[in-house]
């Protein structure tokens, strides 16, 4: 009697790109925010985030906090159709996490270097 491998289960990868998104969506995004912005205002003297060189950085910021919003409600409602239609659903889904990484190495890039 021979056994067949167990079918690998695309639930962790897909699990593990939703996280990424997840991450980068909150924590990744305020600890990006927030030490950019303060390497801004404290090069530059400035007692907020509006002032010139700063507000660039802060809009590039914003841009890409939206966009991982975005993306996270793209990833949460992926996860939901995932129910009816698995595999094509489960592979857009396993995109997420690669589109939300690269986004956010631009965009703080962007904001790094606006000032």
């Amino acid at each position: 009697m021979t056994t067949q491998p167990a079918a690998r289960s695309p639930r962790a990868p897909l699990a593990i790109s939703l996280a990424v998104v997840l991450f980068l969506a909150t924590f990744g995004s305020f600890g990006a925010g927030f030490g950019i912005m303060t390497d801004c205002t404290n090069t530059f003297s400035c007692t907020e985030t509006a002032c010139s060189p700063c507000a660039t950085a802060d809009t590039w910021l914003t841009g890409g906090w939206i966009a991982q919003g975005v993306l996270l409600a793209a990833g949460a409602v992926l996860a939901l159709l995932a129910t009816r239609r698995p595999r094509p659903v489960r592979q857009a889904a396993l995109l997420l996490g690669p589109l939300a990484a690269a986004l956010f190495a631009v965009t703080t890039t962007m904001a790094t270097s606006s000032f």
